[in-house]
């Protein structure tokens, strides 16, 4: 009695097994392609922020009694134009721009060393992202920026990358981008895509089927592993600069569904 409910127990784990395995083997289906020629452009991904070239912060030194306020948040000025006045002192802005920040109101008293009233030129804009070691390292003065907004879809811009330094241990871009809608404004966030390689006749295969620098490829009838050295890639595809790939060739790889 023993020896058959064993036996029983024994038959339903290696049923359940072999289940397992069937519904396992069976998700793993390979795909098989020939490795093609056509153009592949490779970009770093990032978040801008949009920013005003031109700003000025009014910082005084000393504490100072506002006497009277000129522009307000929302104000457009002129460069020259009175922006506010501390008993006999008047501070003109330096710029042509509109009033961003304003902390105090007339009569009220202004502390030193903290900005009390900001102008901005929204007319002169650029956008700042930061970037990880990797990215930042393939990034060049004068490479090429495409830049969307989440809210205008369909719509892309085009920018050119004008700086790359390092901040606080941190890698920024600055991109310039020649026309922006009048409703963007400093401090709304940006998709951009920086073209760091572009390739018009290069030896394309799928990303998935490089793993871990190797490919699996026919050679007379034999799959074998090949380690092979790669190019530029992208969300799709990836370049393979081993000469001795063809298009005439195999490649194997497991599809994920």
């Amino acid at each position: 009695m023993m020896r058959k409910k064993i036996f029983i127990i024994s038959s339903v784990i290696l049923i359940c097994l072999v289940t397992v395995s069937f519904f396992y083997f069976k998700k793993e289906k390979f795909e098989i392609v020939h490795p093609h020629r056509g153009e592949i452009t490779e970009s770093v991904y990032g978040l801008g922020k949009i920013k005003s070239n031109q700003k000025f912060d009014l910082i005084i030194g000393v504490v100072l009694k506002i006497k009277k306020v000129f522009a307000f948040e929302g104000d457009r000025v002129k460069k020259g134009d009175p922006l506010i006045q501390f008993d006999n002192l008047i501070i003109n802005s330096p710029l042509n721009g509109t009033v961003t920040y304003l902390k105090y109101q007339e009569g009220e008293t202004a502390l030193p060393q903290i900005p009390l009233l900001r102008v901005e030129n929204l007319k002169d804009l650029f956008i700042e992202l930061s970037l990880e070691q990797q990215s930042a390292l393939r990034i060049k003065n004068g490479q090429k920026a495409k830049i969307s907004f989440e809210s205008l879809r369909g719509t892309t811009f085009h920018g050119i990358v004008m700086h790359i330094f390092p901040r606080n241990d941190e890698f920024i871009a600055s991109v310039f981008v020649k026309k922006l809608p009048p409703n963007v404004l400093p401090g709304m966030t940006a998709d951009v895509s920086i073209e760091i390689g572009k390739i018009s006749d290069a030896m394309l295969v799928p990303l998935a089927s490089v793993q871990n620098g190797q490919i699996n490829v026919k050679k007379k009838d034999h799959w074998i592993k090949k380690k092979v050295e790669v190019g530029h890639a992208n969300s799709l595809f990836v370049e393979l600069l081993d000469r001795d790939i063809s298009t005439q060739d195999q490649l194997r790889f497991i599809k994920k569904d």
